[in-house]
């Protein structure tokens, strides 16, 4: 049985590159205390997932077709300020993370990163006590 403390995180997830989206859909899906609620495949649908199914963590490429993950990123902002979103991108120009923090990212973790698996567990982490702090 699941402590009550710690409250479920509901993951969504949204990147382009179908290999890449099944291997975080995995990675996501292996974390106790997570449950993976959808995964969308560009800005657009990314924002009409998040409408759909109010995800505590968001997880969004930054280069999609039809919207962007910066786009992605300002409208679900803007509609659910409260939401945890990590920003994973391929590119590692100071631009584009600058540009995230702009629009309020949470988190911008590089693809090349050394570990991004370890990064996506402690904001992961991090929300969960975020979460529990509310319910409290």
């Amino acid at each position: 049985k699941m402590n009550a403390q710690v409250p479920i995180v509901r993951v969504l997830i949204a990147d382009n590159n179908p290999d890449f989206l099944s291997a975080l859909a995995q990675y996501v899906r292996s974390i106790p205390g997570v449950e993976l609620v959808g995964e969308a495949v560009d800005g657009e649908d990314a924002i009409k997932k998040a409408e759909a199914t109010y995800p505590d963590l968001i997880i969004l490429d930054i280069i999609m077709p039809k919207k962007s993950g910066i786009e992605a990123l300002s409208a679900i902002k803007d509609k659910f300020p409260d939401v945890t979103v990590v920003m994973i991108s391929i590119n590692e120009g100071q631009s584009y993370r600058k540009l995230a923090e702009v629009y309020r990212v949470d988190k911008y973790i590089g693809k090349n990163s050394d570990d991004i698996h370890k990064e996506l567990l402690e904001i992961i982490q991090a929300t969960q006590q975020k979460l529990a702090a509310r319910h409290s």
